[in-house]
C-alpha cells in the first residue's frame, strides 16, 4: 500500500522526520527486501539499500561490536582482565570521541528514526535478561549463613562510606531543593556521584567473582553476603535520593506526596501494592513451581524446552510489571531469578541456553549503546572536571579504607583484607545503567557522564589484575574455619564427602564408612559424588539424585551406586543419612565439583578412591588410572577440609566388616603415629573407629633410640603428647597402644614388613612437608608422593602386604 502524489511515494516500512515531529507509518516492515534488486518490484524506489531496515542494520551492529569486543578481549584476557572492559572499550570507541556528527559511521551506529526505538528495546531486554541470569546464578542459601562480619563489612562499605562523603562534600549538598539556588544542577550530580560511587550491586560484584571463578571461594561468600547487606541498605538510600529529586522538581511540601495519595487513593499507593504482592508470589508460587519442574524432570534428563520458554514469558511480564509499578525493569526479571532453585537441573539449564547469548552478543551491545554519548573531547575546556574527578577518587578512597578496617578487625589478612575492599569497590554494568539513566533524564551533564563512563572503564580495567595477584586461585577453596575430623564437637555430626570413580569403588566405600562407627549419638552424613568423565561435545552436568525423584525405565551410569547406598541408608537407618549426586566434567576440572560440594556442605572429611585396584587376592593389579591420580592430587592440594584417599585391599577374602561377626573374627586396625598434624587427625579418626566394637585399633608410636634427637619442634611433640594421652585416657575405646624404637630411617621399613601381616588396615598421615628422622631419605624412593612416606611403604610391591591402607591429610588453614 502506499500514499502521496507522484512526486513522492510514502511506503508502510518507511518513516519521515520533518521539522521536530517524527511521523510513523504503520504497521512497520523491519525485514528487508535482500540484498540484491528484485525484479519483481516495477517501483525502483522500493529496491533501498538492506541497511536501512531495522532488523539488517541491527544485526550489521550486533556483528561490528561482537567482532569489536572479541577481538580487543583477545588481547586483554592475558593481562587479566574482564569481559566487562572490552565490552566497555567497545563503546568508547563506536561513540562520539572517536566518531564525528554528521558523518556516515555516526547516523549508522546512532539513528535518529523509528529503528533507535528497535535498539533501545533490544538494549532493554539485553539488561532484563542480565539481570535475571544474576539472580538465577546466586544461591539464596549461602545468604542464611551470613554473620557478623558480612553485615559489618556491607553496611560500612555502603552506609558509613556515604555519610563520610557526605560530610566530606557537605558544602554541595547545601542548594539541594534551593529554589534561588542557580548551581542547583551541579549539586544534584554532586550527589548522584558519590553516591553511586558509594554502592556495592549484588550483580556487579557476582558477575567479578563469576569471572574470577571466586564464588565459591571463602572470600567470595563473605564479598556476595556483603553485597547482599549493601543492596538492602542502598535500597533506602535510593529512596531517599528519589525523594530529594521530588523535592527539586515538584517543590511539594513534606508528607504531601504521600498523605495525599493515601487519602485520595492514587495510583502510587496500588503500584506498591502490587510490588509487594509480586514478591510474594514470586516466593510462595513461582519458586515451588520450579521445585515442581525439578520433580517432573527424569533423573539424568535435560529440561523440557517448554518449561524454559514458559519461565522466560515470565520474565518478560516480570519487567511490564515492574515498569508499570515505576520502578527499574530489572527488578522484576532479578527477583524471579533470585526465585529459581541454584545449580542443576534448572538452573544450570537455564544459564546454559543463554548465558553464551546474553553475554556474548545482547550484553556488549547493551554498554556500547549506553556508551554511545561519551565526548571526550568536551572535557577539554570544561572547568568542573577537576571537581567531578576530586568527588570521584575521595569516594573510592573513603569506600576502600571503611571496607578494610572492619575486615582487619576481624582478623582477616591484609592481603584478603585488601582483595574484599577491592570487591566493593568494583564497578560494572548496575552503575553504568545508574549513570545512563541519570544522564537520560537530565539529572547529569554529558561531561559528567562522560567522566563517569571512563572512570568505569579504568576501574574495571585495573580492579581484576590485581585481584588476580593479590588472591591465589590455588587457595580458591581454602577457609578461614577449621573444618576436620580432630575440632569436632564430641557427639556432633560427622559429614563426609565420598567419591566414586569405578563400580569397584562402591562395596570398599561403603566399608570403610561403616568402619567408622556412624550411631544415633554420633551420626555420619554421607555425601556420595559419582564421578564421571566427559566424553564428546555435551557441557558438563551436575544431578543431585535427592532433587531429582522422578525416574524413568532406562537405568542410568549411577543407578548402582544410588542404590548401594540406599540400601546402607537403610541398614543404618537413624546413624547414617545419604545424599547421592552425579558429576559429568572434564578430568580437569573434577577437583573443583569435588571441593565445591565439600564445602557447600560444609564436610570434615573427603575420602578419595586409590587410582590402582587389585584383584580379590590381591596378586594382580586390575586397573591404574593416572586420571584418577591426577584428580586426587588435585583434590590434595586444594581441598576445603581433611582428605583421606583409601587404599583398598581384601584382607583373606573379607569383602566386608559385616563378615567378621559371622568369622567370630576381629577387624584389626594399625594407626602408626610419627608425629605432626596429619598424624594427629588419623589417630582422632582411627580413635573414632575403636568405638565399634567389632573393631581392634592398635596405636603404634615410632621413637628414636637417640633421645638427643629433635624430630619436632616442642610444640608440635607437646601437642602429639598431649593428644595421645587423651586417647589413652579416654574410656570410651579400647586402644593398645605401644612404641617401635629405631635408630635412623634405614629400619622403617623393616618396622612397616613386620605389621603387615597382623593387620587388616592401616591409618596413617600422610606427613606433607615433614622432616623426620624415621623418613629421612626415603622421600628419594616414594613412588606415590600423594601416599606420603608411611603409605607409600604400606602399598609398595617390595612389602607385599594384603592390608588396606587409609592416608589422612588435614585441612590446610589460610590462618
Amino acid at each position: 500500500m502506499e500514499f502521496g502524489d507522484d512526486d513522492r511515494m510514502i511506503y508502510l516500512r518507511d518513516t519521515w522526520k520533518e521539522s521536530n515531529m517524527i511521523c510513523d507509518v504503520t504497521p512497520l516492515d523491519p525485514s528487508s527486501n535482500g540484498i540484491w534488486p528484485s525484479p519483481n518490484f516495477t517501483d525502483p524506489n522500493i529496491n533501498v539499500h538492506f541497511w536501512n531496515h531495522a532488523f539488517p542494520h541491527l544485526q550489521l551492529i550486533f556483528l561490528v561490536i561482537s567482532f569489536l569486543w572479541q577481538f580487543l578481549h583477545f588481547f586483554l584476557r592475558r593481562l587479566g582482565m574482564i569481559r566487562f572492559t572490552s565490552h566497555m572499550l567497545s563503546g568508547v570507541l563506536l561513540s562520539k570521541s572517536f566518531i564525528n556528527e554528521n558523518t556516515a559511521a555516526r547516523r549508522f551506529f546512532a539513528s535518529e528514526d523509528y529503528k533507535e526505538i528497535v535498539f533501545s528495546l533490544v538494549s532493554g531486554c539485553s539488561y532484563m535478561m542480565f539481570w535475571f541470569l544474576m539472580g538465577v546464578k546466586m544461591d539464596i542459601g549461602l545468604i542464611r549463613t551470613t554473620g557478623r562480619k558480612a553485615i559489618t563489612i556491607g553496611l560500612s562499605s555502603v552506609l558509613l562510606s556515604t555519610l563520610v562523603c557526605s560530610i566530606i562534600f557537605f558544602g554541595n549538598l547545601k542548594d539541594v531543593g534551593n529554589k534561588r539556588s542557580d548551581n542547583t544542577l551541579s549539586s544534584l550530580e554532586s550527589v548522584l556521584v558519590y553516591s553511586i560511587q558509594c554502592l556495592s550491586s549484588f550483580p556487579v560484584v557476582g558477575n567479578l567473582l563469576f569471572e574470577l571463578r571466586l564464588q565459591n571461594s571463602e572470600l567470595g561468600r563473605l564479598a556476595i553476603s556483603s553485597a547482599v547487606i549493601s543492596d538492602f541498605s542502598t535500597s533506602i538510600l535510593a529512596s531517599s535520593l528519589i525523594f530529594m529529586k521530588e523535592l527539586k522538581d515538584e517543590q511539594t511540601r513534606l508528607g504531601s506526596v504521600f498523605i495525599g495519595d493515601v487519602i485520595a487513593g492514587n495510583r502510587p499507593l496500588m503500584r506498591a501494592g502490587v510490588g509487594v504482592l509480586f514478591v510474594c508470589l514470586a516466593i510462595y508460587v513461582f519458586r515451588p513451581l520450579m521445585f515442581y519442574i525439578i520433580r517432573k524432570t527424569p533423573s539424568g534428563q535435560p529440561i523440557k524446552p517448554v518449561y524454559l520458554g514458559t519461565i522466560i514469558v515470565m520474565v518478560s511480564g516480570s519487567a511490564i510489571l515492574a515498569n508499570w509499578c515505576k520502578q527499574s525493569i530489572f527488578m522484576g526479571p532479578f527477583i524471579l531469578g533470585l526465585a529459581v532453585p541454584h545449580g542443576p537441573p534448572l538452573g544450570s539449564a537455564i544459564i546454559q541456553k543463554f548465558e553464551s547469548a546474553i553475554f556474548g552478543t545482547f550484553l556488549p551491545f547493551f554498554v556500547a549503546s549506553s556508551s554511545s554519548e561519551i565526548d571526550i573531547w568536551a572535557l577539554v575546556d570544561w572547568n568542573p572536571l577537576n571537581g567531578i574527578i576530586y568527588i570521584m577518587v575521595t569516594s573510592f578512597v573513603v569506600k576502600f579504607i571503611l571496607t578494610t578496617l572492619p575486615a582487619l578487625f576481624y582478623g582477616m589478612p591484609m592481603e584478603d583484607c585488601f582483595a574484599i575492599s577491592l570487591i566493593m569497590s568494583f564497578k560494572g554494568i548496575f552503575e553504568l545503567g545508574a549513570y545512563a539513566l541519570a544522564y537520560q533524564r537530565g539529572s547529569v551533564r554529558p561531561e559528567t557522564f562522560t567522566v563517569a563512563c571512563l572512570y568505569i572503564t579504568l576501574n574495571s580495567a585495573v580492579i581484576p589484575p590485581i585481584l588476580r595477584y593479590l588472591y591465589d586461585p590455588s587457595r580458591i577453596y581454602a577457609g578461614y574455619e577449621k573444618r576436620n575430623v580432630q575440632h569436632l564437637k564430641p557427639n556432633s555430626e560427622l559429614r563426609i564427602l565420598s567419591c566414586i570413580y569405578r563400580t569397584d569403588d562402591i562395596s570398599p566405600m561403603i566399608n570403610l564408612l561403616e568402619a567408622i562407627c556412624p550411631s544415633r549419638e554420633s551420626p555420619v552424613a554421607a555425601y556420595v559424588l559419582h564421578l564421571l568423565e566427559l566424553v564428546g561435545q555435551a557441557n558438563p552436568i551436575f544431578i543431585s539424585h535427592k532433587l531429582q525423584t522422578c525416574k524413568t525405565e532406562e537405568s542410568s551410569f549411577s543407578n548402582n551406586v544410588v542404590l548401594s547406598f540406599d540400601k546402607f541408608h537403610k541398614d543404618l537407618y537413624g546413624s547414617v543419612s545419604v545424599s547421592t549426586f552425579t558429576a559429568v566434567s572434564m578430568p580437569d576440572t573434577m577437583h573443583g565439583d569435588v571441593c565445591m560440594l565439600a564445602l557447600n556442605n560444609t564436610t570434615s572429611l573427603i575420602l578419595l578412591p586409590f587410582h590402582q585396584t587389585w584383584s580379590a587376592d590381591g596378586s594382580a593389579l586390575i586397573s591404574d588410572s593416572s586420571m584418577i591420580r591426577n584428580l586426587n592430587k588435585s583434590v590434595l592440594a586444594v581441598a576445603p577440609c581433611s582428605v583421606g584417599i583409601f587404599v583398598y585391599r581384601s584382607s583373606h577374602g573379607r569383602r566386608n566388616i559385616n563378615d567378621t561377626v559371622l568369622n567370630m573374627s576381629s577387624y584389626k586396625v594399625c594407626m602408626i603415629f610419627l608425629g605432626g598434624k596429619d598424624d594427629r587427625e588419623a589417630v582422632t579418626l582411627a580413635t573414632r573407629m575403636s568405638r565399634d566394637p567389632r573393631i581392634n585399633l592398635t596405636v603404634v608410636r615410632m621413637t628414636t633410640v637417640d633421645d638427643k634427637v629433635k624430630d619436632f619442634s616442642e610444640w608440635d611433640k607437646m601437642l602429639d603428647d598431649e593428644h595421645l594421652r587423651e586417647v589413652k585416657c579416654n574410656a570410651s575405646v579400647d586402644v593398645f597402644y605401644t612404641e617401635r624404637a629405631v635408630v635412623d630411617a634405614t629400619e622403617t621399613p623393616g618396622v612397616m614388613k613386620s605389621l603387615v601381616k597382623e593387620f587388616d588396615m592401616f591409618v596413617v598421615g600422610r606427613g606433607k612437608g615433614r622432616k623426620s628422622v624415621y623418613t629421612d631419605g626415603l622421600e628419594e624412593w616414594t613412588e606415590f608422593k600423594e601416599l606420603g612416606v608411611i603409605g607409600d611403604l604400606l602399598t609398595s610391591h617390595d612389602i607385599n602386604s594384603q592390608a588396606s591402607v587409609l592416608i589422612i591429610q588435614q585441612q590446610q588453614l589460610m590462618i
